[in-house]
């Protein structure tokens, strides 16, 4: 018995260990099957969210790139007019994707920023600038920024701007990572899936969880995206950058960007049903070895049991795949054979069918428009004969009702039971072409207005223009016209006050020229207030020395001040400083000053100049001892024929003084103003930037007209020829040429008279008025100057136009001097004089 049951035992530890062997290896081999379907579902799963998902990227950055070809349309580099069209179309956008909108120009500095206008920061070293500077026109996607403005991290979308060929900037979108971040969590994973949006450079742009964390951080080298640029997708499994997690990675990338969307699944989690089964297979074998009769029919039992709840598992995981397709808002349908194989509820939908049954099993290309047909046959031998995924194209299907959709479609490959076959992802995007077709129609609106606008502008800038030339026609004439009377009122006036015979009449004559000079002064402001306004008058800007100007301004107008009992305190030892002026227009300005404080002060009253320097500023005072200003007073003080003391006929003014003064100082980037209250006087002030150079030498002032040159020794006559339309004038000038017996004067009362003369004569000096009959004096100098005989007689012009711009216009025209009407008699003389000594003799 004992051999018996020896073998037997042998049999049973036999039949043991057999048993116990192969439910091992049936195990092993299990899990081995379980572990490769579970990874080709998690791949396959990971390949079809990451082609979604890509879809959705693709077409965010296409609904960017619109707006920025519209924006790029509308920049004419005016950001006040730019400014509402951009905000128009950001609000137009998906809330929350794009956080500002910016305009950089050719020098990579920002001259446009819809977050604040007034920023101005420079970019040129930025990949996303840099891009565009080799000439083409693409999209480009930067890396993710802190935004130093919005306070958020964002990637910057543009597009170059190119005018007549040539690089002129970029225009640019800021999208925010958070929203981006946003659209990749809408794929509902689970808690420990991730999806990932990366640069091609390794940088994070959007992370579907712990968005905050990711941002800043680079990929390893080593990931198969970033060795192999020209790979457009694949799969990898490593634990995760941030968190840390292993995951099984699916990744796409996408073609016209190279922006990669990648898709993590939790590894432990895609193989949770292989890690369960496999830890209860190793307990079974390891009793089925101390139990060996027992564990024989228990380890079928067992591997039945281990069956059933794999496929209990694989059931799961199906139905989480199932879900996740059929609530998928994309259209999916698998396409084997040319048949519809499979179509979750938006496919249905997208086909207008009542339920898959209608469309199983019947061809797909029955489905696809004419029209998108050859494109379709096509991808479908790519993906046939290289399997990879393609590009997203834009198609058009056809409903069961025969109507026309837009869509645009994804495929990939995929394999089924050894038989090759596509998963096909659709989107409707005919919301999108309605939107695009709205935009080029907004666009084609916009630029009918700017266009109409552009007629607007350059009508109101052609009328502006003829308003200005009408305003400069009307100060010209009104110079002429002033002056050319009071030349002759001025003119006589001087000749009666040299001759001192009957002092009655020489205080009658003194009179006359007062109020001579008076009126040509109130004629000078008037115009000169004229010119600033219409912005043709300029100032001469050099260093100014106040002390010597001080001194000058008391000096003239200390008669005055002793004439009304003022005392006058004050001069150049108490400004002893260079500031930075028109010294002729500095002079007109403190003698305003200085003759007010005069005029408005109370009897005996005192009037003192002094200044203080504080840094680069020096302030210079007129202080009066006057009944002073109230705020409406001081309110209306420098404006332009305002005038205070207009109840008291005795006070002289039109009320420009001060007005004048105000634009000359502002002209000279100084400021002027007043400190007052009522019953304590004012105290007027001028604040001019100190100046660092010394000085111009100036002239000490001479009183023209005041006194008149003694006439010369002896000299040879000369001829002198006037050509005087005016017979006023040209009579003032033969008596102005009567003080010199040398002097022999012909005149001549039109054009052709006095180039007869000229010719005649030979004269050593031609006075030739520019306003003739029949031809202007240009004319005559042009034909002075074309006539070898007279080309090198001396020309002086003499004219009542007395605007800075006259006067150039005649050095331009080759007068060899100006005269302006009012004469100055000693000014004629002195000339008078010149030309006599250089004469003939």
């Amino acid at each position: 018995m004992r051999p018996r049951i020896g073998v037997l035992a042998l049999l049973v530890v036999a039949l043991t260990a057999g048993g116990a062997g192969l439910s091992w290896w049936q195990a092993d081999r299990a899990r081995d099957e379980m572990r490769a379907q579970l990874l080709l579902q998690a791949d396959q799963r990971g390949r079809q969210l990451a082609d979604a998902m890509g879809g959705q990227m693709d077409a965010l950055l296409s609904g960017i790139d619109l707006a920025l070809l519209q924006l790029r349309r509308e920049w004419d580099g005016d950001a006040a007019r730019f400014d509402p069209l951009a905000r128009a179309l950001l609000a137009a956008l998906p809330a929350g994707a794009v956080s500002h909108v910016t305009v950089v120009g050719a020098d990579g500095r920002t001259v446009y920023n819809s977050l604040d206008n007034a920023e101005r920061v420079w970019v040129g070293d930025r990949e996303h600038f840099q891009a565009h500077l080799d000439g083409g026109d693409r999209l480009v996607v930067g890396a993710p920024v802190l935004s130093r403005l919005g306070k958020n991290w964002t990637f910057i979308v543009n597009r170059p701007i190119v005018r007549d060929g040539t690089f002129a900037g970029t225009m640019n979108m800021s999208v925010t990572t958070d929203y981006v971040a946003s659209k990749l969590a809408a794929l509902e994973l689970s808690p420990r899936d991730v999806v990932a949006l990366v640069h091609p450079s390794g940088v994070f742009m959007a992370r579907s969880r712990d968005n905050a964390q990711a941002m800043g951080q680079r990929l390893p080298a080593d990931r198969p995206f970033l060795t192999d640029p020209a790979a457009t997708h694949g799969a990898f499994r490593t634990p995760g950058l941030v968190d840390g997690i292993a995951r099984l990675y699916s990744w796409r990338r996408l073609s016209d960007h190279g922006l990669v969307v990648a898709i993590g699944l939790d590894e432990a989690a895609a193989l949770a049903p292989l890690e369960a089964g496999a830890g209860g297979g190793t307990t079974m074998v390891l009793r089925a070895l101390v139990a060996a009769a027992v564990l024989l029919g228990g380890s079928v039992a067992w591997l039945l049991w281990l069956s059933d709840r794999r496929q209990r598992a694989l059931e799961r995981s199906e139905q989480r795949y199932r879900a996740l397709i059929d609530n998928a808002s994309d259209a999916i349908f698998f396409n084997q054979g040319g048949r519809f194989t499979y179509l979750n509820p938006a496919a249905v939908r997208l086909f207008g069918a009542r339920d898959a049954s209608e469309l199983i099993g019947t061809p797909v290309i029955e489905r696809i428009h004419p029209d998108s047909r050859a494109a379709v046959i096509d991808r479908v031998r790519v993906l046939t004969r290289e399997r990879r995924a393609v590009p997203p194209l834009a198609e058009r299907y056809l409903r069961l009702d025969g109507s026309v959709v837009d869509v645009e479609v994804t495929a990939a490959p995929y394999a089924d039971d050894g038989e090759a076959g596509m998963q096909v992802i659709v989107r409707d995007i005919t919301e999108r072409r309605r939107a695009e077709q709205a935009l080029q129609q907004l666009n084609a609106e916009l630029e009918q207005r700017v266009v109409q606008r552009t007629a607007e502008i350059a009508a109101a800038r052609d009328e502006a223009e003829r308003a200005n030339r009408a305003k400069s026609e009307f100060l010209s004439r009104m110079s002429h016209e002033l002056r050319t009377p009071l030349n002759a009122i001025l003119g006589f006036g001087q000749l009666l006050a040299m001759d001192r015979s009957d002092p009655a009449r020489a205080t009658h004559v003194r009179e006359i020229l007062a109020a001579g000079r008076h009126l040509l002064e109130l004629i000078n402001e008037v115009l000169d207030l004229a010119r600033i306004e219409a912005g043709h008058f300029s100032v001469s800007v050099e260093p100014v020395a106040l002390g010597p100007l001080v001194d000058e301004c008391t000096g003239l107008l200390r008669p005055q001040a002793d004439a009304r009992g003022i005392t006058l305190h004050g001069g150049g030892a108490d400004v002893p400083w260079t500031v930075r002026a028109d010294r002729t227009r500095l002079r007109q300005v403190l003698l305003n000053l200085i003759g007010n404080a005069i005029k408005y002060n109370r009897p005996q009253g005192l009037v003192s100049v002094h200044g203080v320097a504080d840094g680069d500023v020096v302030r210079l005072r007129v202080d009066d001892t006057g009944p002073g200003l109230d705020a409406a007073q001081r309110a209306r003080l420098f404006v332009p024929f305002e005038r205070l003391g207009v109840a008291d006929p005795q006070i002289e003014g039109t009320g420009i003084g001060l007005a004048l003064s105000k634009r000359l100082i502002e002209l000279m980037g100084g400021a002027i103003g007043v400190d007052s209250r009522p019953g304590e006087g004012s105290s007027f002030w001028v604040e001019l930037p100190r100046a660092v150079d010394p000085p111009l030498a100036v002239d000490a002032p001479s009183a023209a007209g005041e006194a008149v040159a003694a006439a010369p020794a002896a000299s040879p006559r000369i001829d002198v020829v006037c050509i005087e339309d005016n017979e006023a004038n040209a009579r003032l000038v033969e008596h102005i040429c009567a003080l010199r017996p040398a002097v022999r004067l012909h005149t001549a009362m039109t054009p052709a008279e006095g180039l007869a003369l000229v010719h005649a004569h030979r004269p050593a000096l031609v006075l030739l008025d520019i306003h003739l009959p029949e031809i202007d004096g240009y004319e005559v100098l042009r034909r002075l100057r074309a006539d070898p005989a007279t080309r090198d007689v001396p020309a002086v012009a003499v004219s009542a136009n007395a605007m800075p711009r006259d006067v150039e216009r005649a050095r331009e025209a080759g007068f060899d001097g100006y005269l302006t009407k009012p004469l100055q008699v000693a000014d004629v003389l002195s000339l008078l004089d010149a030309h006599g000594a250089a004469g003939p003799g």
